[in-house]
């Protein structure tokens, strides 16, 4: 099935993240030796503060919209790029979406909620919770960016599974509450190749990939909501290589029909 379907990734990195590998450009290029039709270039999104590491400079901000709309036009017709960020949701932060969206070099935003509110507050890093409780606080965080209409998906949505503990009530209804938001908005979720680059590693719940994590795909699957594969690349050579190709036959396996139509 997944043969059939055209080659397209929408999230992906630059060196521009001080974490990924090669220009934009690179990236473009190896888009066109493997076929892809549409590609978006989606690096993690700055904010004026500077408050997160791991991404550009919001200084480099101008500088990377002008990248992306010159590498746009340099290859159109051969290859349709899509210009975007990858970033958290904050409530405070609206006016900042609002003007990014505005601009019409910045052609979408996917929520990549890799930080969070917690409920007895101060922020949360999806990567680092140790209670699972706070497992429900980011599903619902992630439901209220779903709300703004601000993000195109919700990139890598059971990231929260990276965490070591064990399935228990709080992770259930984590994925209920995101799955019930996708479903009430009608909000895309995508299923995120890199997780299987980091490799199976062993778990409370036993020996499992990091994420795509199979017990929120199984609930997804039996729910109406439009899924997309995101290799989410920081090297060239993965825009779309043997993982994303598992990806698909993945969600084939499941029964799910990923989308592959944008904007």
């Amino acid at each position: 099935m997944h043969k059939e379907l055209e080659r397209v990734n929408y999230h992906g990195h630059c060196e521009r993240c001080r974490h990924a590998r090669g220009p934009a450009r690179s990236y473009a290029e190896e888009a066109i030796r493997k076929g892809l039709v549409r590609l978006g270039i989606s690096d993690h999104l700055p904010f004026p503060d500077d408050r997160f590491g791991l991404r550009m400079p919001y200084s480099e901000m101008e500088d990377y919209l002008r990248e992306i709309r010159d590498l746009k036009e340099e290859m159109k017709g051969i290859l349709k790029i899509f210009c975007g960020f990858e970033g958290e949701y904050f409530k405070e932060d609206r006016k900042y979406y609002e003007e990014l969206l505005a601009d019409d070099r910045c052609e979408y935003l996917l929520l990549g909620q890799h930080y969070f509110p917690a409920a007895q507050g101060g922020l949360v890093n999806a990567y680092q919770i140790k209670d699972p409780i706070l497992c429900e606080d980011y599903s619902r965080s992630v439901v209220e960016a779903m709300k703004t209409g601000y993000f195109r998906y919700v990139a890598h949505p059971d990231l929260i599974f990276i965490n070591d503990f064990a399935w228990d009530i709080h992770c259930e209804r984590a994925c209920d509450i995101l799955i019930e938001g996708a479903l009430r908005y009608h909000f895309p979720l995508e299923y995120n190749a890199n997780g299987f680059r980091r490799k199976k590693q062993m778990y409370a719940d036993g020996e499992r990939y990091p994420y795509p994590y199979e017990r929120f795909w199984q609930k997804v699957k039996t729910a109406k909501i439009d899924v997309y594969v995101g290799s989410d690349c920081h090297e060239p050579e993965q825009v779309y290589d043997d993982v994303v190709e598992m990806a698909y036959e993945k969600l084939e396996e499941m029964g799910i029909i990923p989308e592959t139509d944008w904007l």
